[in-house]
């Protein structure tokens, strides 16, 4: 699709890499060639653009691009090329709003009340025009220095019309459901400016308490709390919250538009001027009514959630917690880490931005929550799981865990035989990549979609074995580590990855032994492994050092360093040691 994507747009924008996803579209960084500028291309979702047509799309989407304003991303082009959809923007270097609070939690008051000032007189300048955002949130709010500039600007009202009866009037909601309004959420005609009000008042909720006002397990969940519950004080988590800006958001925060500010200027107003706003009546709803508006929040989240979990993944960077022992035996941690080790490698090999195995065995035994450790290691996702053992059965049990809401995604289990090891792993991986969404190579696919060599399961034991003692990276470690790949190889003659784990000791003994002495013997080993299995990367990894340090072969090092990292682009040895010049 990226390819004729590259065609499609050859002759006005070259595009270099892939920038993000999001729920309705693709963006790319790519170079305008008439201008000699760099823009962000956003494509959208070939299934959403099938549905709604390129004629009314491209039409109210030039509504957006006549919207001027300091804080407003402004919209270069549009328009339609061999069946996608997309419209062009500037490049903007910074972050977002997202990657601030990823990194920070939570942002001073001063900061946030800036920022919202920036955010409300961008809005205000759309409402002005007839133009409501309808999907505010972090990710739309870019950071250019101390300036915030909203991004997708009129791009979800111009699905929404485009699309008529077959989103709205079937009950799917634009948006996103941390940060929609109930009516919104309804899927009501009826949104005007107070919906961006309600969204605006959710993301400053967030800026200053560190968390969204709403969370649950579901978009369906989610959406019916926005529809009835009442956001916990921000003063009942932090006393020191000034009580204007508490009463601000509580304000904007309405169930009811008619109860919130009337216009996004108002809110920003009362936040810059410190103003102490009246707090709301509670206005005693009947049981009646707030089940049924619930009902209709859940019917619409069904909705919403039909359209976008099957569209472009949210999850870029995941990793895997060390898995817990479920056999109550110590003795087989060399097999929980092994299927820790595989399942890493796997996801590696996919194409996933998969953090490295010696980077999460820290949180082996670490009690923090999971919110905290996906902020320390940079990722929108943990995978967490189990291994048990009873004889030659094995159950894999593995869960996707969303980092920032610490809520479980998806859960499944995989049981067989020992033998059948490699299987296991690659169901669990394929099935980690559906759930991300990953778009993977037909090479990878059909890796994933292969049942993987059956192992000798002596053999497999023994391998797993030496690699438990190599992580540990002590000469007694690496001793061990090679009488156990060995004991492999008696088991199995044609096991590759045993030589694969010889070459790899002799390779870090090449550190501290006579290169003459350890060099041939690694050479050995890997070139042994690649005739038996020329996919594994660690071997061609092998080659490389030997190349490196023993023979002083720079062109084929190199080879042998791009080689390993084309099998697994995640393999952190061949990318510590090799940096390409120029």
């Amino acid at each position: 699709m990226v390819d004729r994507l590259k065609s499609a747009l050859a002759d006005r924008y070259a595009i270099s890499r892939e920038l993000g996803r999001g729920g309705m579209a693709t963006v790319y960084l790519a170079r305008d060639l008439k201008h000699g500028r760099e823009v962000a291309i956003k494509v959208l979702r070939p299934e959403l653009a099938a549905a709604l047509g390129t004629e009314r799309f491209v039409r109210e989407i030039e509504i957006a691009a006549n919207l001027t304003h300091p804080h407003i991303l402004p919209l270069f082009d549009s328009g339609e090329a061999d069946g996608f959809l997309y419209y062009v923007m500037p490049y903007v270097e910074g972050e977002s709003l997202r990657d601030r609070l990823n990194r920070q939690t939570r942002l001073p008051v001063e900061e946030a009340i800036r920022l919202t000032d920036q955010v409300a007189s961008a809005l205000a300048h759309a409402h002005e025009r007839g133009v409501v955002h309808r999907d505010i949130k972090p990710e739309n709010i870019l950071l250019a220095g101390d300036q915030a500039i909203v991004a997708d600007f009129g791009i979800a009202r111009a699905v929404e019309a485009a699309g008529g009866e077959r989103f709205t009037g079937t009950g799917i909601a634009i948006g996103t459901p941390a940060y929609m309004s109930p009516e919104q959420a309804f899927g009501s005609h009826a949104v005007d400016g107070r919906t961006d009000v309600y969204a605006l008042g959710c993301v400053v909720y967030e800026m200053v308490c560190g968390r969204a006002p709403f969370e649950g397990p579901t978009p369906q969940a989610l959406l019916a709390r926005h529809a009835a519950d009442t956001a916990p004080r921000l003063r009942s988590s932090d006393p020191d919250m000034p009580l204007f800006v508490e009463r601000a958001v509580e304000r904007a925060l309405a169930k009811d538009p008619t109860d919130r500010f009337p216009t996004v200027g108002a809110f920003a107003e009362a936040l810059t001027s410190g103003t102490v706003v009246a707090r709301l009546g509670r206005r005693r709803q009947p049981r009646r009514a707030v089940i049924a508006a619930v009902a209709l929040v859940v019917v619409a989240a069904a909705g919403w959630w039909l359209s976008t979990t099957a569209g472009a993944p949210v999850i870029k960077r995941l990793a895997v917690l060390p898995l817990e022992n479920l056999t109550n035996d110590p003795e087989q941690e060399y097999l929980i880490q092994g299927v820790h080790a595989g399942l890493i490698d796997e996801l590696a090999i996919a194409g996933a931005a998969v953090i490295a195995r010696r980077s999460v065995m820290q949180y082996r035994s670490a009690e923090m929550p999971v919110r905290d450790i996906a902020r320390e290691l940079g990722v929108d996702a943990l995978i967490e799981g189990s291994v048990q053992r009873a004889g030659d059965s094995v159950r894999i049990r593995v869960q996707l865990i969303d980092g920032r809401r610490e809520e479980p995604r998806w859960t499944q289990s995989y049981q067989g035989q020992l033998r059948n090891i490699v299987a296991l792993q690659r169901q669990a991986v394929r099935a980690i990549v559906d759930q991300i969404r990953l778009t993977v190579t037909p090479q990878a696919a059909a890796r994933l979609a292969g049942p993987g060599r059956p192992v000798n399961p002596e053999a497999y034991e023994a391998y797993l074995k030496g690699r438990f003692h190599w992580y540990r990276f002590t000469p007694q470690d690496f001793e061990t580590a090679l009488q156990y790949f060995e004991l492999a190889l008696e088991k199995d003659p044609d096991y590759a990855l045993a030589y694969a784990g010889i070459g790899d000791v002799w390779g870090v003994r090449l550190n501290n032994m006579a290169p003459s002495e350890a060099g041939p013997k690694a050479r050995a080993a890997a070139r042994k492994a690649i005739e038996l299995d020329s996919t594994v990367a660690e071997t061609h990894d092998i080659l490389a050092r030997v190349k490196t340090w023993v023979e002083w072969d720079w062109a084929g090092a190199e080879a042998e360093f791009r080689r390993a990292i084309e099998l697994n682009p995640g393999y952190p040895d061949a990318r510590v040691l090799y940096w390409p010049v120029g």
